[in-house]
């Protein structure tokens, strides 16, 4: 059922955006040739193979909850919020693979950048509360006044395992990376552009934890109608510091395994 407010929103802002919506039906157009169950699939096997968990548990553990009835309701409270929004919250599929390899990794230390209204953040956080340890420290410009909040996506019991830093990624994550010492997790969202998808890589390699991992979002992002058959910076990134990869949809994890290259890269930081 076409939900008419909604259209309406993504008709107006074609028009205002031409060259966005050309880029975003290119993207929708790859994603579509790609079969749901068998990108599921293989991110569950790559979980299986790396952490020796059974994602299928976590799936059915994940579609019980409560948390699942809650983010459709707020779903909804988005599509008929009466102010402007903006459609950049990460769908219900790239979520959930969020949230089943923080369930796969355990992690105590996550850093996200990219909140928006908070969906893959409240993926994280609800699975980090399912692990029964772990902190997410999300970056983020800032919304604005007329707009849902970052936390519009989060339940208030979730609150406190949450730390939103609002700023510019460039200047706020090196020195939360200094801060924080090693993280367990780094997951993109942000600005999707070539060069700072690439940049953010870097950056949150040299702060992994041994077997950390760097994940995702728009792995198959069309980035640029310029360059709209470019190879996307996410396997580029992995393919050059030779790290373990899958990919599910528009989402993407790289496993440092033997924190080689995190302490190789950290160590040439620290000369730098």
């Amino acid at each position: 059922m076409v939900h008419v407010p909604t259209l309406a929103r993504i008709i107006a802002k074609s028009i205002r955006y031409p060259h966005r919506a050309l880029g975003c039906a290119l993207e929708l157009m790859r994603l579509g040739r790609l079969d749901p169950a068998g990108e599921r699939k293989r991110l569950f096997t790559f979980l299986h193979d790396v952490f020796g968990v059974d994602p299928e548990k976590h799936q059915d553990e994940f579609t019980r909850s409560l948390f699942a009835s809650w983010i459709q309701a707020r779903r909804v409270d988005l599509a008929n919020f009466c102010g402007p929004y903006r459609f950049g919250s990460s769908n219900d599929a790239d979520c959930e693979s969020l949230y089943h390899l923080v369930r796969a990794l355990r992690p105590r230390v996550v850093v996200e950048t990219g909140v928006c209204y908070g969906a893959s953040s409240a993926y994280i956080l609800e699975a980090l509360e399912a692990n029964g340890e772990g902190r997410l420290y999300s970056i983020d410009l800032g919304n604005t006044k007329d707009e849902p909040p970052n936390d519009f996506f989060v339940p208030r019991r979730l609150l406190g395992r949450w730390t939103l830093c609002v700023g510019d990624a460039r200047k706020l994550l090196p020195p939360l990376l200094t801060r924080l010492g090693e993280i367990d997790l780094f997951h993109h969202d942000s600005l999707h552009t070539y060069e700072h998808m690439t940049w953010e890589y870097e950056t949150a390699l040299g702060g992994l934890s041994p077997g950390g991992v760097i994940s995702s979002h728009d792995v198959n992002a069309v980035l640029s109608l310029r360059h709209p058959y470019r190879r996307n910076p996410f396997s580029v990134f992995c393919e050059r510091h030779r790290l373990s990869a899958a990919t599910a949809m528009n989402f993407g994890v790289a496993v440092d395994i033997d924190g080689r290259h995190a302490h190789e890269l950290s160590q040439a930081l620290k000369r730098a």
